[in-house]
Order: C-alpha cells, then sequence, then structure tokens
C-alpha cells in the first residue's frame, strides 16, 4: 500500500462523525491507520464525538496534544499560554475565554484584542482562525506540526499520509501530508492547496475518500503527486524528466569509472531532500556512503536481519548493510531473509522509501540462481549493475526503466533487450557524452531518449573547484575580438574575470552580442542557471560596455564567490 493513514479535520463537522463510522471501520481493516485532527479540546470532543477509540490518535487543540484513545494517554507538545494573556485579554473582551491544556479559546470577532494582548505582553503567540473561534497557541504549533509528532508515534512518515480539510486552520495539515485533499464544502484558498477535491462536502466527503483509498489507493485519483517525482535527467529543452517516488524499479547499468557512481549519489541525494528513506544493500563493501549515512556489518562481520529493520526503526536513520562479511554463497540466501523482513516493515509502515541494490549481479546472478530466492515484487527499487547480462531476467524484467550511464550507453541498453530477449529499442544516434545517459522506460514502451545528468553535492563541488581554479583545456574560452586580433585564453573562471576586465570595448561588446558568454557557460560550464542570467545581459543592447561589463562579471562572482 502507498497510503497507510488518513489524517481527518473535522472541525466543523464533528457532528456528522457518527457518519463515518462504517467507513472507518473499513479502513481500519485494511490495516490504515485513521487520526482525528481538531482545534477543539480534548474535553469537549467527547460530547460531539463520543467515540473516539475509532481513531489511532486525535491531534487536538489545533496540533498542541495528542491523545491515543486506546491507551488513553495524552501529550501536550509545548507548554501552556501563559495565565497572564488570559488575564489581560479577559479585560479586552465581553465574550468567553476558554481555556484547553495549552491554548487559549475566544471568539474570532476579538481577533485585534487578540493581538493587542500578545504586543502588550511582549509574547511570542501564533493566531489562528476556525469557524467562529480564534485561538492563540505558542509559536511553531499547528495541525501540521501535531500531525507530523502523531505520525512518529505510529511509526509513519508524512509520506504515507493523506489528509482532508476544509477550514483556514487546515493549511499546515494539508502541507505536511504527501496527499492532501480538500472537502467539496472547503474554503476555496484550501482547495487550491488540495491535489483534488471530494464530490461530496462534510462527512460524505470523508466516506468518498475512504472507498477510494479503500479500493485502489487513490490510484484512480491520480498517477502521481506532482511534488513526490524523482528527477531523472533533463531533456534536450531543459525539461525535467521524472519517475514517481512509488511504484517503479529502476536499473542503473555501465561500467566502473563511466559515471554510474556519481549519477546514483546524484540520485540519493534527491531522495534523501526529500525526506524519503534508503536502505542499500551492498554486497561488496565497496559502497562508499554519503557523510549522513550508517554503515551496519563490516568485512569481519556481517549484519543480522533484525539489526537492519531495528536500525531502519528510526526515520530519519539512512542505512547502508554491508554484505562482505558474508561468503558470496551465503548472500542471495540471506538477502532473501533480509528482503522478507524489508516487506514486511513497508506494510506496516512504509519505509524504507528506496531500497538500493549496489551490484544485482552478486545477489541474483544470471544462470546462477534458483527462481525461489528472487523476489516476486521488488518494488521502489535501484538496482545497480555493470552488465545487465550478468542478472538474472526475473530480476531485470522488474525494472520499469533503465539507465544506462558511460561511454557507450547504447550497448548497455542493447545488452539488456538480449537478456531480455526483446528487439534492440531504438536508439538516439548519438549518445555518451559527459554528463548525459540513455533513460529507456522499458514498461511503457517508450524509445530510450538522451538525458542530462543532474550530478550529486561531491560531484558539483569537484567540478566548481575545476571551474574556478583548474585547466578546462578545449573548453577554455578565447576573446578574439571582431577581426580576430587576439587570442587570449581564458582556461577558468578566474582567467575570463581577469581577461575580461582589461579587453577593449570593441571585442568585449563583439562577444557579448553574439551570446558567446552565456553559450560558454551553458555548454562547457554546464550551469544553466548562470547561462541565463547572463543571456538576458547580452540582450540589453542598450547597456554601455562597462554597465553590461560590470553586470556580466558580477553575476560570475557572486554565484562562485569569487574575490570581486
Amino acid at each position: 500500500m502507498r497510503y497507510l493513514a488518513l489524517a481527518m479535520s473535522l472541525d466543523g463537522n464533528l457532528a456528522d462523525a457518527g457518519r463515518i463510522d462504517a467507513a472507518l471501520e473499513s479502513l481500519r481493516r485494511s490495516g490504515r491507520r485513521a487520526l482525528l485532527v481538531t482545534a477543539r479540546r480534548l474535553g469537549e470532543l467527547t460530547a460531539v464525538c463520543p467515540r473516539l477509540e475509532r481513531f489511532d490518535c486525535v491531534i487536538a487543540e489545533n496540533g498542541a496534544v495528542l491523545h491515543w484513545p486506546a491507551r488513553r494517554e495524552s501529550l501536550s507538545l509545548c507548554g501552556p499560554v501563559p495565565e497572564s494573556f488570559v488575564k489581560t485579554l479577559s479585560r479586552r473582551v465581553l465574550s468567553p475565554i476558554e481555556r484547553g491544556q495549552v491554548a487559549v479559546y475566544t471568539h474570532a470577532s476579538n481577533a485585534c484584542a487578540l493581538v493587542e494582548a500578545v504586543r502588550e505582553l511582549g509574547l511570542e503567540l501564533q493566531i489562528s482562525f476556525c469557524g467562529e473561534s480564534a485561538l492563540a497557541v505558542p509559536p511553531g504549533i499547528n495541525k501540521g506540526a501535531g500531525l507530523q509528532e502523531a505520525l512518529l508515534s505510529l511509526g509513519l512518515s508524512p509520506h504515507e499520509a493523506v489528509s482532508i480539510g476544509s477550514e483556514a486552520n487546515d493549511h499546515s495539515l494539508l502541507g505536511v501530508s504527501e496527499c492532501a485533499v480538500a472537502m467539496a464544502d472547503a474554503l476555496p484558498a484550501i482547495k487550491e492547496r488540495a491535489f483534488f477535491v471530494t464530490r461530496g462536502g462534510a462527512g460524505t466527503g470523508v466516506v468518498e475518500l475512504i472507498e477510494e483509498l479503500v479500493r485502489d489507493d487513490l490510484q484512480a485519483a491520480k498517477a502521481w503527486i506532482p511534488h513526490d517525482s524523482l528527477v531523472l535527467g533533463f531533456d534536450g529543452a531543459g525539461e525535467a524528466v521524472c519517475v514517481p517516488s512509488y511504484g517503479d524499479n529502476i536499473l542503473i547499468a555501465g561500467p566502473r569509472g563511466g559515471g554510474r557512481s556519481s549519477y546514483v549519489f546524484g540520485f540519493l541525494e534527491r531522495l534523501i531532500q526529500k525526506k524519503y528513506q534508503p536502505c542499500v544493500i551492498d554486497p561488496t563493501g565497496e559502497f562508499e556512503p554519503r557523510e549522513d549515512m550508517v554503515r551496519l556489518g563490516s568485512r569481519l562481520r556481517a549484519p543480522r536481519a533484525s539489526e537492519v529493520i531495528a536500525a531502519l526503526a528510526d526515520p530519519s536513520v539512512k542505512l547502508v548493510v554491508n554484505l562482505a562479511g558474508l561468503p558470496p554463497y551465503e548472500q542471495p540466501g540471506f538477502c532473501s531473509e533480509l528482503f522478507t523482513a524489508l516487506k514486511g516493515m513497508r506494510k506496516r509502515t512504509g519505509r524504507p522509501h528506496w531500497i538500493v541494490v549496489a551490484g544485482a549481479q552478486h545477489l541474483w546472478p544470471a544462470g546462477g540462481h534458483t527462481a525461489a530466492g528472487i523476489p516476486s515484487a521488488l518494488g521502489e527499487t535501484l538496482l545497480l549493475a555493470e552488465n545487465p547480462g550478468d542478472v538474472a531476467p526475473p530480476i531485470l524484467r522488474q525494472a520499469d526503466v533503465a539507465v544506462a550511464v558511460g561511454p557507450a550507453p547504447a550497448r548497455t541498453l542493447v545488452q539488456l533487450a538480449k537478456a531480455l530477449d526483446e528487439a534492440p529499442p531504438h536508439l538516439p544516434l548519438s549518445a555518451g557524452q559527459e554528463d548525459e545517459v540513455l533513460a529507456w522506460f522499458v514498461t511503457e514502451g517508450h524509445w530510450p531518449m538522451r538525458l542530462r545528468i543532474s550530478p550529486g553535492r561531491s560531484e558539483r563541488l569537484r567540478r566548481l573547484s575545476g571551474h574556478v581554479e583548474g585547466d578546462l583545456g578545449s573548453g577554455s574560452f578565447i576573446f578574439h575580438g571582431p577581426e580576430r586580433r587576439l587570442n587570449l585564453r581564458a582556461g577558468n573562471l578566474s582567467a575570463f574575470c581577469q581577461l575580461a576586465e582589461g579587453v577593449d570595448e570593441q571585442a568585449w561588446l563583439f562577444h557579448l552580442w553574439n551570446g558567446d558568454f552565456s553559450r560558454w557557460i551553458r555548454h562547457v560550464l554546464r550551469d544553466d542557471e548562470l547561462a541565463r542570467e547572463v543571456s538576458a545581459i547580452e540582450c540589453r543592447y542598450e547597456l554601455p560596455a562597462d554597465d553590461s561589463r560590470r553586470r556580466v562579471l558580477g553575476a560570475i562572482t557572486h554565484r562562485y564567490a569569487l574575490p570581486a
């Protein structure tokens, strides 16, 4: 299952909660968790929603208080609003003031009095609105923050959550959840934030959403949510080519030293930036983890499957499982046990979000492994291999997308097609240049496309040093002027800036108006953002030479932190 929890904001519709009893039972029978999110106080909830035990967790007081009905336990996420605030506010308003464990409530018409009381006392409080009520809570408290804490207590992350809301205080709730849904009678601003809107309002909309969740995990409502997609690379027009973060398997194939490691690290970086949890399985012990990754196992000691599951229980842990301590003939059996354990953990928590197998040919070699040891369904798995022909075909057939890296990516895809007993795909005439890969969407039947890759942070830092102080060789910029009287070679950005300061006005404007600077930055330095900025300056023919020179050099020195 993709979605394991449903967070329901029913502030204005708690009286309708009884209408969703049967739907909630269906939701929980499917193995999913139900969370009630409300601005109300716990003490008043039982009067309007007596069967709180239907929910795994209740997030009350606009995210300030968590309550677990099954355990009859509650937790305040912060201290209460100071009593001095209540006394000051009571002198300013005539309508009733109510206190919760944390929040202070009054009528929304008293909003100005709330703000004035905060200013008078010099406090740092947030004012939120829910229907006809206004409430004051400590900073950082909202429904989204409360949901994050509740999910963590249930062993889940926001990537496994669907939220539905309708009121003004539901923005943070929808912003935290992977899939945000608005009721039909929601405020326009909430509908704009949601991925889709239910056909019905209030309790009817919640029942509708639960039925779709249980029936097909919302797959009929969407292919995938744009913000959860993962970038494979950029096409010729500079548009990002993506895959969904859930459901697909990716094969990355290519020889050692051909850029495969750089591509994998870039992909891992994008996963971690989106707060997905990866688990890398390293059969040889040669995978070099990121600084923020934890390595389990060594050449002297093999890890146990139970240790792997225990380490992954913390959603913040990014794990590398080193199998070098296992003899090669024992690794397939261990991985069969590990994948079974990971499958069970994913069913409970949705994590780890991605499994990376650094050397699929070692765990599932072609012709050397029985079908009984091969996972029947991988799911969100990144397979790394030098030659696709060395990997068992049942594993290769599970790859939805194949990315070929290195100097001869077309040959790699031909090897994959041969291993799959398929006709070779129609391949681009040219590929294999630096910073380029061939991506084949196998299950969709699309022809392979050439993509420019987005390197990882370490690779960008390496290139940055080379661009600023290294020698670009044949990629150097040559100032030659309109009549080619000059032959000034700039082998890096520092040299370019020094020479640009000294060339005459005629030579400067010649290269500027021909677009030579942005072209060099785009095709040699591979910095599209800076190229666009410089190109905009090149098009301003009215600028004096000294002004345009100052702007171009300023853009370069600012982006690369060169001395002015």
